[in-house]
């Protein structure tokens, strides 16, 4: 096989010498008669190339910045009311609390009871349970009047023993030691009392010093009326501690 490469080589050369030095035509419609005495013809297009090997996905974007919250939605049409439930099964029956209800008013008008210390009036009661628990209430004047400061102390019994489950019932009244000022206020002291057994109960209201005084005049019932009321409870007394 012949060897064209110094034909080629030749006729590239011939041809770019020609281009160069060949002067432009005077009408440009001529540029299309140019001729090119032994140039070489142009050979036919190549094959299109393969496509490139595809790259790498790139590293991913941050986050961007959070949107303007929008405006609150109009209030929505309220719903349809539901269907009326079943009438429920009826419940248990509560404690008969008002058949088995025990409770004893004793009332007085006026005692004008002048001693100082003892018991002033005794209410009688029947206790029917045993885990029960007594609710008591004197209301009625009280007054303690001294030379000196003295104190009187107000005081329940039961059966002639004072409460002690949760604490004693009682109250006082204290003077300095004014003696014109002779004062009968109505007063109110209420408890209540655990662990009295079943049965008879004397319900007392009396009268004492208080701890650390001695002496004073107390008088209980000035020209009024004067109340006991005990109550048997299905409760237990709790002692707060605070």
């Amino acid at each position: 096989m012949a060897n064209w490469t110094p034909v080629l080589s030749v006729c590239v050369l011939f041809f770019l010498g020609a281009r160069v030095w060949s002067a432009p035509p005077d009408d440009p419609d001529d540029s299309e008669n140019e001729t090119c005495p032994g140039c070489c013809p142009m050979g036919a297009p190549g094959m299109p190339g393969r496509n490139g090997v595809p790259g790498q996905n790139g590293y991913p974007g941050s986050n961007g910045f959070d949107g303007i919250g929008g405006k609150a939605g109009t209030r929505g049409v309220r719903g349809v009311d539901g269907i009326r439930g079943q009438k429920g099964e009826p419940g248990d029956s509560a404690p008969d609390l008002v058949a088995s209800q025990n409770i004893k008013h004793c009332v007085w008008d006026r005692i004008k009871d002048d001693r100082d210390k003892g018991t002033i009036k005794i209410c009688r009661f029947h206790k029917r349970q045993m885990n029960t628990t007594m609710h008591v209430t004197w209301n009625g004047s009280l007054r303690v009047l001294s030379t000196k400061e003295c104190c009187k102390r107000w005081y329940f019994t039961f059966n002639g023993r004072e409460c002690l489950t949760p604490v004693p019932i009682d109250g006082l009244t204290f003077t300095n030691g004014a003696e014109s000022v002779n004062i009968h206020r109505v007063t109110t002291i209420e408890g209540l009392c655990e662990n009295i057994p079943q049965g008879p109960v004397d319900v007392a209201f009396n009268v004492q010093d208080c701890r650390g005084y001695t002496g004073g005049d107390a008088y209980t019932g000035w020209n009024s009326v004067s109340r006991i009321i005990a109550e048997e409870l299905p409760v237990t007394a709790e002692e707060g501690t605070e």
